[in-house]
């Protein structure tokens, strides 16, 4: 079984500031968060975030791929765009088609289904995105780079149990 690594927000330092959000849509747009801030503010159209700001029971925190050891998006995808490489779930954006079967095989909801910006894409057509830990688990995520409370980290599935039984 594949250990994964994956963004894991602590609900008890998260904030709600949705800085991390802001910042994902920056790297995926190349562009520093100041000036996609600025875009927001104005109107403009950003790069969706491949993360979202959840609130529940009075907690906040971003809901991001898990980046899961059995992958069920990639198991349900018709057309192979997701694929387990460089040690973590990888989306071939370009490639999808928008059918949803990722979004609807997800166990934890972290599937973003938004309209295709690109220039040359059908108005209609959708395009499933979720956190690719910003190139690899080798990468600087932007996500954990920007977080004001040190309330995201990368972790593994091992550690995550830890977690889970301190909580306990």
């Amino acid at each position: 079984m594949r250990n994964n690594r994956f963004i894991y927000a602590d609900p008890d330092k998260c904030i709600g500031c949705i800085n991390c959000e802001l910042a994902c849509s920056a790297s995926h747009m190349g562009l520093d968060i100041d000036t996609v801030y600025e875009m927001a503010l104005g109107g403009e159209t950003i790069a969706p975030s491949r993360n979202r700001v959840i609130k529940v029971e009075g907690k906040t925190a971003p809901m991001q791929c898990m980046q899961c050891p059995d992958a069920p998006c990639l198991e349900g995808c018709p057309v192979d765009i997701i694929r387990f490489e460089d040690n973590f779930v990888k989306y071939y954006e370009d490639d999808c088609i928008g059918c949803q079967s990722c979004d609807m095989v997800c166990p934890y909801g972290a599937v973003v289904m938004a309209a295709n910006i690109k220039p040359d894409a059908p108005v209609s057509q959708m395009v499933a995105l979720t956190c690719d830990l910003c190139g690899g688990e080798n990468g600087k995520q932007a996500c954990i780079s920007i977080c004001p409370t040190d309330a995201i980290s990368l972790i593994d599935y091992k550690q995550f149990e830890q977690i889970q039984t301190l909580r306990r």
